[in-house]
């Protein structure tokens, strides 16, 4: 079960019962049931460093683990953002490419997290934070990579992703997953089998590419369609942004 939780008060987030969602991680701990705690998002307005502790504090006790991620914004969203957040008005600011935008505090507070909090690991990728719970290694490509870098992860998870051993993939095996995800015509497939990444030419939605990605423990690269409505992510090569206003 994942539940959001990131300190910003009825100001920010019209129409949420923070006492009842406060009171959901205790009574879902209680039976038994994993939790993530999704910190999401991350803006000036909760970026203090006692606002973090306060939060992490709370989700600690009862969570398994926690994702941290900093603003996201879509594409033509960036006009809804600055009333929250004046900084990202500023047009040289790649806000909607980058994977996530960061108040300057908040990113260096992550660093000393893990010693307040040992017991507790401290994700930026939500497929890293699954795994770990589902007690599986990655099988998107994360490890090793500067995404696996800047988690706080566990010692033995980190041993159970470098022990996995992926099943070998093929072209076709790629067309066949495109094709059961509704992409029937794949002109060509450019495979590198030793570094696992394929390419194709055609234009994918993002959740397309995600998922033959998931099943077949590999990197699919294709331009993104322009209608896509997810934002974008490290899986698709975002890299976090640190704003420091």
């Amino acid at each position: 079960m994942y539940l959001s939780y990131s300190g910003l008060g009825p100001d920010v987030e019209h129409g949420i019962d923070h006492d009842a969602l406060r009171a959901n991680f205790p009574r879902l701990h209680e039976r038994g049931i994993p939790l993530v705690h999704y910190w999401r998002p991350l803006t000036p307005a909760n970026a203090a460093p006692a606002t973090i502790t306060r939060v992490l504090d709370w989700a600690a006790r009862y969570a398994a683990c926690t994702v941290a991620v900093g603003l996201k914004v879509k594409r033509g969203a960036r006009g809804q953002m600055t009333d929250l957040w004046p900084a990202l008005a500023a047009e040289d600011l790649p806000v909607e490419s980058a994977d996530a935008v960061w108040p300057r505090q908040t990113w260096d507070l992550l660093e000393s997290l893990p010693d307040r909090y040992p017991g507790h690991p401290i994700f930026q990728t939500n497929s890293c934070a699954l795994a770990y719970v589902l007690k599986r290694p990655d099988s998107h490509r994360v490890h090793e990579t500067p995404a696996c870098a800047a988690n706080h992860c566990p010692d033995d998870q980190r041993g159970r992703c470098r022990a996995a051993t992926l099943a070998p993939v093929t072209s076709d095996d790629i067309r066949s997953r495109l094709v059961w995800v509704g992409v029937p015509t794949v002109r060509s497939v450019d495979w590198d089998a030793e570094q696992r990444t394929a390419t194709v030419q055609e234009v994918l939605h993002l959740r397309d590419r995600n998922n033959v990605s998931e099943r077949l423990g590999i990197t699919l690269r294709a331009a993104r369609a322009s209608n896509d409505q997810y934002w974008s992510g490290r899986l698709e090569g975002g890299r976090p942004l640190i704003v420091d206003t």
